[in-house]
């Protein structure tokens, strides 16, 4: 899949979560595979208000089984702890940067502000 296709269904999946058109029964399945959580409902009811704010996570799984590719990179946005999705070849697909001051949609090359550690 080429860089172009990629960003366009990162921004469908941005919109899609904005809009709250996710299904939640789907995302809190692939949520709790990722991190096991006893108390999801709360969690996610709090994420889906707050968005993009405590959504790194929940939008790295959900971009993963979209794409059907990547790893999940628990590393950093500047100073702060942040979940992206890394592909191969380190292109980093991230939908919630924009948290902590970054782009809204970002598909691009591992560099600085986004660091693996």
């Amino acid at each position: 899949m080429n860089l172009s296709n990629i960003k366009k269904m990162a921004s469908q999946a941005r919109a899609d979560f904005e809009a709250r058109r996710i299904d939640e029964a789907e995302l809190k399945q692939l949520y709790q595979q990722y991190n096991p959580l006893e108390d999801i409902y709360s969690f996610m009811k709090s994420a889906r208000e707050m968005f993009p704010n405590l959504n790194c996570g929940l939008a790295t799984v959900y971009l993963q089984r979209l794409l059907l590719d990547g790893k999940i990179i628990n590393g950093k946005y500047k100073d702060n702890n942040h979940t992206f999705l890394l592909l191969e070849e380190s292109v980093v697909v991230d939908i919630t940067s924009d948290q902590y001051g970054g782009p809204s949609v970002y598909v691009g090359s591992l560099q600085s502000p986004w660091s693996l550690e």
